[in-house]
Parts: C-alpha cells; sequence; structure tokens
C-alpha cells in the first residue's frame, strides 16, 4: 500500500503546474501555433517609412499565444526576408491603441426571451472591457438595420443603448445581410483605430436584404481605400438552423471564426474569447520599401504560414529650392553636432559574473539582444539558467531601457524584477544569475 501511494504521488507531481513549469524552459514553449491569420497591413502610417502587419496566432482551440518575439517570425516582403533585428512586435494590449468594434444584435422575434436576454448580458460585459482608447458601435438587426449607438457616443451612452434594446416582436423578416453591411459601413469611417472588427449575434436567417452575402463578403474584406474587417459570427438557432451555415461562411471568408452556442449559457464565454483573441493579438513593425508596388507579404511562425497583398504608398521626395537652402544649413549644423558628438556611445556593460565576467560590452544604437544561442542574439550567455531570447536594451537618441522578453528566471535592475527600465550609469543589472553594472 506504501509503494502504491508513493507512486500516486509521484504521478500526482508529475502532472502539476509546479513539474511543468520547471521542466518548460519559457511559456512560450507550452503553446504552439496552430493558427496563424495576418488580418491586415498598413503601409506609411502617420509619414513613417514603415509596414505595420496586424498578427493573429493562435492555439488550435482559438487562445492567442503569448510571448512571442521577433526572432520567432520568418517574414518576406515582395520576396525580400525581412532581418528580425529590423522587427518590433508587441501585442495590441500593450501597443497603447485601441480597436474599432461593432457588435450588432439580431433583435427580430425568434430571438425572443433567454436568448437575447443573454446575448445582450454578453454584449454588456464586453462594453465593459474597453478601454478609453477603443471605439464601439451598436446595430440593431431586425427589418430593419438600425445604429442604437455611434462610435462617437461615450461608452456609458453604448452601455445604455444596450440596456434599452429590445425585441422588435412585430418584425416580419430578419435583414441579415443588409444589417451586416451597415456594421462593416460603420468599421470604414475614417479617423478611428485601424484594428477592426465586428460581432454579429444571430440565427443566421435572412429575410429579403437588399445586399447578398457574397456582396457583404466582398465588402468586408476591404480594397485599396478601406481596410478590411474581421466578421465574427455567433450562431444560436432554436428552431432548425439553416441559416447557420451563412454565418460560418461569412467569418471564414472575412479571416475571423464563426462560434455556434448550442446552449445560451455560452453567450458570455464567446464574446469575451472573441474580445481576448483580439487584444492578444500582435502589431509588428519593419522599415519598408514603400515604393507604390503591390506587395506579397508572407509571414511563418511554428510551420504554419499567412500571406496578405497590399499596395504601399509611394513615398516621393522633392526639395523646393528653399528647401534645400534650409536643407544645407541643417547640414552644417549636423556635421558641426556630429563632430561634437564623437566619440560619445550609447554606454557599455560590465560583466562581474557568468560567461563574459570581467569583460565589458559596448551598446550600440537601437537595440541590443541578450540571450542564450547564437542565432538572433547580439551578447550571448551560455547559462542553463538565461533564456534563449532573455532580454533586450534599447538605445533611442538620449534614453536607455532594459526589456525582459518574457524570460524563465527574469530581469532585475538594483534587485527589482523589471518587465521595462530605464537604465542609468551604475545601474546594476541582474540577467537570471549573471551580475552585471551598466555604464556610461
Amino acid at each position: 500500500m506504501r509503494a502504491l501511494a508513493a507512486l500516486a504521488l509521484l504521478a500526482l507531481f508529475a502532472g502539476s503546474p509546479v513539474r511543468a513549469a520547471a521542466q518548460a524552459e519559457d511559456s512560450f514553449e507550452l503553446k504552439k501555433v496552430e493558427r496563424l491569420r495576418l488580418d491586415d497591413i498598413e503601409a506609411g502610417r502617420e509619414g513613417e517609412r514603415v509596414v505595420e502587419l496586424y498578427l493573429r496566432a493562435l492555439t488550435r482551440y482559438g487562445e492567442p499565444v503569448e510571448q512571442l518575439h521577433a526572432p520567432h517570425l520568418a517574414i518576406r516582403d515582395a520576396n525580400e526576408a525581412i532581418n528580425p533585428k529590423d522587427v518590433e512586435l508587441v501585442t495590441l494590449a500593450k501597443s497603447g491603441r485601441g480597436v474599432t468594434c461593432v457588435i450588432a444584435i439580431d433583435v427580430s422575434r425568434t430571438m425572443q426571451g433567454e436568448p437575447f436576454e443573454r446575448a445582450r448580458a454578453a454584449a454588456l460585459e464586453l462594453v465593459g472591457l474597453l478601454e478609453p482608447q477603443d471605439r464601439v458601435a451598436i446595430v440593431a438587426i431586425s427589418d430593419e438595420a438600425r445604429v442604437v449607438s455611434q462610435f462617437s457616443a461615450s461608452q456609458a451612452a453604448a452601455k445604455l443603448g444596450l440596456e434599452q434594446l429590445s425585441v422588435d416582436s412585430e418584425a416580419l423578416q430578419t435583414l441579415l445581410y443588409d444589417g451586416v453591411y451597415k456594421a462593416v459601413e460603420l468599421l470604414h469611417q475614417p479617423s478611428l483605430p485601424r484594428r477592426s472588427f465586428a460581432i454579429v449575434f444571430s440565427d443566421g436567417k435572412d429575410g429579403g436584404s437588399q445586399r447578398s452575402l457574397d456582396q457583404v463578403i466582398e465588402f468586408a474584406k476591404g480594397d485599396e481605400h478601406r481596410p478590411p474587417a474581421l466578421v465574427f459570427t455567433i450562431g444560436y438557432a432554436r428552431f432548425g438552423g439553416e441559416g447557420l451555415a451563412s454565418l460560418d461562411r461569412l467569418a471564414k471568408e472575412t479571416n475571423a471564426d464563426f462560434l455556434q452556442a448550442t446552449s445560451t449559457i455560452h453567450f458570455s464565454s464567446f464574446f469575451a474569447e472573441i474580445w481576448k483573441q483580439m487584444k492578444g493579438s500582435y502589431v509588428v513593425r519593419y522599415p519598408g520599401d514603400l515604393d507604390g508596388e503591390l506587395h506579397n507579404v508572407e509571414v511563418s511562425i511554428d510551420n504554419q504560414t499567412a500571406r496578405r497583398a497590399a499596395r504601399y504608398p509611394k513615398f516621393a521626395w522633392r526639395p523646393s529650392p528653399k528647401l534645400i537652402v534650409v536643407g544645407g544649413v541643417v547640414l552644417v549644423a549636423g556635421i558641426a553636432l556630429l563632430f561634437m558628438l564623437r566619440g560619445r556611445s550609447a554606454g557599455k556593460l560590465v560583466f562581474h559574473t557568468g560567461p563574459l565576467a570581467g569583460r565589458s560590452v559596448p551598446l550600440r544604437r537601437g537595440v541590443t539582444r541578450i540571450g542564450a544561442i547564437p542565432e538572433n542574439n547580439d551578447v550571448v550567455l551560455q547559462s542553463g539558467t538565461v533564456s534563449r531570447y532573455h532580454a533586450a536594451i534599447h538605445c533611442r537618441g538620449g534614453r536607455v531601457e532594459i526589456e525582459d522578453l518574457n524570460s524563465t528566471n527574469g530581469t532585475f535592475v538594483n534587485g527589482t524584477p523589471v518587465r521595462a527600465s530605464p537604465l542609468r550609469s551604475g545601474d546594476k543589472v541582474r540577467i537570471a544569475d549573471v551580475d552585471l553594472v551598466y555604464e556610461r
């Protein structure tokens, strides 16, 4: 009996989260990317010669894969491989950017009772998750497509609109496709956050819309003047369910997901799943050749590949004579300043312990990556406690900042664990069990 008890305890420990965490080098390895979605490409944002990709990296079950970093991505733009050292990657939630969301709810009489009440409650929960930079609009769909709340309204007003929303028991038909078209039309308004999506809740049965399903899908896919809009659909049918196939197609052809609820208790989790997927998506940035041509972009992670094409704007610069004179003055001043700053570096790292003990490493402008493997790292610390991609030091202008890349054993500045922290001359840094000092 004692032997059996010992074996049971051993099996329990082997399957415990503590044991799993101890065996994993970092949490990225715990989740494999099995679904990759390149949703949108934006080039030349705010006049920068930069390409931005909006990317979702998901597990088989639609969970966003966290802790991705630039070296995990292989990007090709117009058949040219992008150097991972030129790539910046951050989740939408950490980027400080907002999202644009339209919630479109079927309020026809087939939704009467508990389905509508639970769908409205789920939508209210989602609106409660919004941050100040996010924008939301509400559309009600019955025998007309009615905008309940515009993007210009406050989130409190959007909640009030939802709370006052009710089923239209007099409606004889559901103009579903017209309602989705209206939702996408709202998403295409200017001056809104680029990351946009719609959530459509319905039983999928359309009756008499002026727009066809094909027209709605093509409109949502966008064009050279309008960004694509993801249309997530949540289907629930008490009677039959013959309309759910159209919701499935609508979601898949707009690069989104179709979620079929077999019970009304699923509504809240479905709305939350979509929100988590969008906020856990990534903004990927790299320098681009803005030449006015159509570019095919390909991104690969974990043997998953996503592709999308976009026409980049053409950045042409034709200086006027006056600008040439001003530019000459600026150039002379810049050369003088360059001579003044010659020899001034971004500082250096002086290692006290670890594989580089007694050595100093000068920092370069831009990004210096630190990790346990030579690939895509500038400073290699071959130690069992240092993660493969452990930390990065960013040198921009006169500012130097260290960022922990979700390492297993952490990054510390003056004894305090940090995710990101400015560095000042004399700061004591610890990379796992390697001690060093930043000097300038």
